[in-house]
């Protein structure tokens, strides 16, 4: 079971980083609305990877 955590907290950390890269892209663009929009969609982003670090911290350490 806790390796199945484990797999499914890396997975989803997978499929963010995707959206990541390009709300990051769109953080530069010369339209301010798009960068307001671009800031909300990485700090959303960040929050959800920080939860997933504390929801991995959570699990057993591994054993040898």
């Amino acid at each position: 079971m806790t390796e199945a955590l484990r797999r499914h907290i890396h997975d989803i950390r997978g499929h963010l980083s995707p959206a990541m890269l390009r709300a990051d892209s769109l953080a530069l663009s010369k339209d301010e609305r798009t960068r307001t929009a671009a800031r909300d969609i990485i700090a959303a982003l960040e929050a959800t990877t920080k939860e997933l670090s504390a929801m991995r911290r959570l699990l057993p350490a591994r054993q040898p």
